[in-house]
């Protein structure tokens, strides 16, 4: 079985309980997914039964890549309708092109900028306690 269990525009991850079991099937989609257009990457976890796939919004199809994992798991067909569903390109907002970048540094500029957002939010938080203190001392 194949299930999409994560999906945000250019990212998607899989599961998929046969790639324990399956070396060969491994191999197969990472090199086969990965060749195809608009994929950028490919990442296969055998032990957590995981396919991580980048891909470029413009070029990658979401849908072409599952049809293409679901072509080599033999119980695949009963589930295919859990491809995740894409917004009408109208409601798609345009992304920093971060195309030519590895996939852990744009993770690791993800960790960052999160970071400093809650960084950002407690220093907020503290100066306003802080106002509220000093002005009731008044």
């Amino acid at each position: 079985m194949v299930d999409c269990v994560h999906h945000v525009p250019g990212r998607a991850r899989f599961k998929l309980d046969t790639l324990r079991h399956d070396p060969e099937l491994a191999e197969r989609i990472r090199s086969e997914v990965g060749a195809l257009p608009g994929v950028s990457a490919v990442e296969v976890n055998r032990h957590a039964a995981s396919v991580i796939v980048h891909y470029c919004t413009e070029r990658g199809e979401i849908t072409r890549i599952m049809d293409h994992i679901c072509l080599h798991c033999p119980k695949a067909a009963a589930n295919r309708d859990r491809a995740p569903k894409l917004p009408a390109p109208s409601t798609v907002r345009p992304r920093i092109a971060l195309s030519g970048l590895a996939p852990h540094v744009t993770s690791a500029m993800g960790t960052a900028v999160s970071k400093a957002v809650v960084n950002t939010l407690i220093n907020r938080a503290v100066e306003r306690g802080l106002t509220s203190v000093l002005t009731g001392f008044r």
